[in-house]
């Protein structure tokens, strides 16, 4: 997976590539379809992936731009050592999990990775 190009109103934009961890894998594969769908409705350029921690290796690492950790497994040190510092990470936060509230799940990524296209410019 590279940067791709995906066109906004506003023009071009780079693609962000968001990675979904949880601990199975099953949680974080439900919230991608929406997710997905949540970033083509607001028109941002992310595209999101989802897996289980013990998928998560430094090939796929390199490929993303944002790990978003599931509330389980955000504070296992076991995943803070696979990721060191290789990529930008953040937890879930519990309200937006829990919910499977996929427009702010897409809002929360822009926010991790400082990206305000104008479709996301409000607080998550």
């Amino acid at each position: 997976m590279l940067f791709y190009k995906y066109q906004l109103s506003t023009g071009d934009a780079i693609m962000k590539n968001v990675l979904l961890v949880c601990g199975q894998g099953v949680s974080s594969h439900l919230f991608l379809g929406e997710a997905k769908r949540a970033a083509e409705t607001q028109r941002v350029p992310l595209h999101f992936t989802a897996t289980s921690l013990m998928e998560v290796t430094p090939e796929l690492l390199a490929e993303q731009d944002l790990v978003l950790l599931a509330p389980q497994v955000a504070y296992q040190a076991k995943m803070r050592a696979k990721i060191g510092d290789q990529v930008r990470t953040a937890p879930i936060p519990n309200d937006i999990y829990g919910w499977l509230n996929s427009q702010a799940l897409v809002k929360y990524a822009c926010h991790q990775l400082d990206f305000a296209p104008a479709a996301v410019a409000v607080a998550y």
